[in-house]
Formats: C-alpha cells, sequence, structure tokens
C-alpha cells in the first residue's frame, strides 16, 4: 500500500513539474470560418435583439437604409483544419423577422462541449438609424453607432463602445473598458477592471466602475443626479465654466484639485460645493486610493 501510494505521489509530481515547464495547455491553433449573410425589409422604427457567445458585435446606422443587413461569421478551432471546419459545419444561428422586430441568435449552450468551447459568432449588422438594441455576448467586445433609440448592451470580458448616438444607454460588462462618444440622452454604465470615458457628451449620468479611471467631458442634464463613482481609480471631469452644479466629491489616500471657481467647502477629502449656485444639477464623485480632478472648459 506503501509503494502504491508512494508511486501515485511521483505521478503527481511528474504531472506538475511537465506543466511548469509547458506552461497552460494550448488552444488548437488551426480555425475554420463561414459567414451567413441575411437582410430584413424593415419599415419605421426597428427593435433589434442580438444574442451570442464569443462573438464581437459592430452595429452602425445608415440614414436612409430601409433594411437591416446582417453578415454573421462563425469560427470554430480545431487541432486541424479539418477538425475546425467540422465543428463550424456544427453550429446553427437563427436569423428571424417578425414585422419590425429582427432576432439574430447563437445558442452555445444548445450545442455539443466541444463546439461551444471552440467556437464562437460575430455579427456584423448595419441598420436604420432608427431603433431599440438589446445586445448580450460574452468574451466579445459591442460596437454601436449613429443610432437614435434605446441600447441595452451587455457582454462580459469585451469593451463597449458608443458613438454618435441619441436616447438612452445601459451598458453593463466586465474586465473591459466602456466608451462613449458624442452622445446625448441617458446614460447608466457599469463595469468592473475597466475605464470608463465619456467624451463630448450631454446626459444623465450614473457611471460606476472599479479598478477603473473615469473621464468626462460635456454636460451635465439639469434638474437631475448625477453620479460617477469608482474604487482603486482616478476620476477626471471636464465641465464648461458657465455650468450650474452642486458637487459632492470623495476620496481615501488620494487628492481633489480643481480650476474652477467652486463656493462652498474645498478642504481634504471631502468637498461639498457649488459652480455657479444656486446648482441646477447634482454630481456625486467618489473613488478610493485615487485623486479627483475637476476641470473647467469654455
Amino acid at each position: 500500500m506503501k509503494r502504491t501510494m508512494r508511486t501515485w505521489l511521483s505521478v503527481v509530481v511528474l504531472i506538475g513539474a511537465a506543466i511548469a515547464l509547458t506552461g497552460c495547455v494550448e488552444l488548437p491553433i488551426h480555425e475554420a470560418t463561414r459567414t451567413l449573410p441575411e437582410s430584413f425589409a424593415v419599415t419605421g422604427a426597428v427593435d433589434l435583439d442580438v444574442y451570442t457567445s464569443n462573438g464581437r458585435v459592430t452595429i452602425q446606422g445608415i440614414e436612409g437604409q430601409t433594411t437591416v443587413e446582417v453578415i454573421a461569421t462563425i469560427r470554430s478551432r480545431g487541432d486541424s483544419l479539418i477538425e475546425a471546419a467540422n465543428r463550424a459545419a456544427k453550429i446553427v444561428v437563427e436569423m428571424t423577422q417578425n414585422g419590425n422586430h429582427v432576432e439574430l441568435s447563437y445558442d452555445a449552450t444548445a450545442h455539443p462541449w466541444d463546439v461551444r468551447r471552440y467556437s464562437g459568432v460575430d455579427f456584423a449588422i448595419t441598420v436604420p438609424t432608427t431603433m431599440d438594441v438589446e445586445v448580450d455576448t460574452s468574451n466579445g467586445s459591442v460596437e454601436v453607432s449613429d443610432i437614435v433609440g434605446i441600447l441595452d448592451l451587455d457582454t462580459s470580458n469585451g469593451a463597449i463602445d458608443v458613438s454618435n448616438a441619441v436616447g438612452e444607454v445601459d451598458a453593463e460588462t466586465s474586465n473591459g473598458a466602456i466608451s462613449i462618444d458624442t452622445y446625448e440622452g441617458i446614460l447608466s454604465l457599469e463595469t468592473s477592471n475597466g475605464r470608463i470615458e465619456m467624451e463630448d457628451v450631454v446626459a444623465v449620468v450614473d457611471a460606476q466602475t472599479s479598478n477603473g479611471r473615469i473621464e468626462f467631458s460635456g454636460a451635465l442634464v439639469d434638474g437631475v443626479d448625477h453620479r460617477m463613482s469608482t474604487h482603486n481609480g482616478a476620476i477626471s471631469i471636464m465641465l464648461s465654466t458657465n455650468a450650474s452644479v452642486m458637487i459632492e466629491a470623495s476620496t481615501s489616500n488620494g487628492s481633489i484639485s480643481t480650476d474652477l471657481p467652486l463656493i462652498g467647502d474645498t478642504d481634504g477629502k471631502e468637498w461639498s460645493a457649488a459652480l455657479n449656485p444656486p446648482a441646477t444639477a447634482m454630481l456625486t464623485l467618489e473613488t478610493s486610493n485615487a485623486s479627483i480632478e475637476i476641470l473647467g472648459s469654455i
């Protein structure tokens, strides 16, 4: 019995040594792809839902377009091109239309284990500019541009990028950044281990992250509360010198600074001060182990 135990332990040690020398188990290096094009004629406002896994989703609005144009790209890996192609051939992508509701989906859980482990589906879509969008993916980025409507965007291990849009954005990811550029509307943004950047926006803002920086430039909508919160990340905002905002800012193990003529308590690590009082908007800034910078722009 003792000899058997010693033999077993020796095998474990040898396996451990082999792993230490070779590193992690390598993924298959051969990749096969196939594309599935589709087109849907629509009128008026469109409702688009996209569900995928291990895939990137890009959506671009085209002025005057009356169709939803889709390219689904299926990707699979294998130890050989034949194995990769066989896996790609097993993938089922559903693309359906019911009136102005278009749904695109790849359900990884409905596929064999080896297929869902080594495969993914990307969607590249062009659409009319007025539409509501819901995207749910993982291990892939989401990019939306030139859209007027409600955007509900969800991924993990991927970035979210929205540009030239108007309406409402609810964006959530993890281990990925969120970027909003040239936007007007309502922003609800949440990530972890990623930064949040908002540039040239006019919005109601609720932005939360951890282990990431928050940057903002633009205007805050009057008459409502706004929040930007992070941990282990700096906050840098740029507001017009003509803005009217009450600012509540707090940090630990960091500093707070400004070049704006704030009126109120601007000492220490907790500030409560107004720009151009009486303030018509409220902004809460919270971080830890980092600094807060409040800058003015013309």
